[in-house]
């Protein structure tokens, strides 16, 4: 039965990660150049996240569980130090190339779409902000934000059970 129901996480797991991606994918592919004038309905490219909101979250805290499963029972406590070190690093990284390509968007916006006459008028989270906010590297952000935190968590069980010996 134990098996059973580790097949079942694993497939539940593969499903959400296959959904998350799709999301993501899906939202990217819905941004438009900033330079089209076009009309919208609205931001088409949110719908999965609203729709697979669950699933989503379901990837990342079964993401975060089977990374700490494998750090605890797999790596040493330096090694983990490293990862944790590397992962924040990664975020800080992304985050900021993020928020830049945002900021130049906005002044782009400001400069060639007549709709948006100043940047502070410029909402972040439109069609045109897409291709920036949801891409490849915003999903290596997800993946890098659940291994810092397995990796905080696996490092404090891990100084746990050596003060307990």
């Amino acid at each position: 039965m134990k098996k059973l129901t580790r097949y079942l996480y694993f497939i539940i797991y593969i499903l959400s990660a296959v959904l998350t991606i799709g999301a993501f994918i899906f939202a990217n592919l819905t941004a438009i150049a900033p330079t089209n004038n076009g009309g919208g309905n609205g931001n088409i490219g949110l719908f999965p996240f609203f729709f697979l909101f669950p699933f989503i979250i379901v990837f990342i805290a079964m993401s975060i569980s089977y990374m700490h499963e494998f750090m605890y029972s797999n790596l040493q406590k330096g090694t983990i130090r490293m990862t944790v070190a590397g992962s924040l690093l990664g975020i800080i990284l992304i985050v900021s190339t993020t928020l830049i390509r945002a900021i130049q968007l906005k002044s782009l916006l400001a400069e060639v779409n007549p709709i948006y006459h100043e940047e502070t008028k410029f909402p972040l989270l439109s069609i045109y902000s897409n291709a920036v906010f949801f891409n490849f590297f915003t999903f290596t952000l997800l993946i890098l934000l659940c291994l810092f935190i397995s990796g905080m968590m696996a490092y404090k069980d891990k100084q746990k059970s050596s003060l307990s010996e």
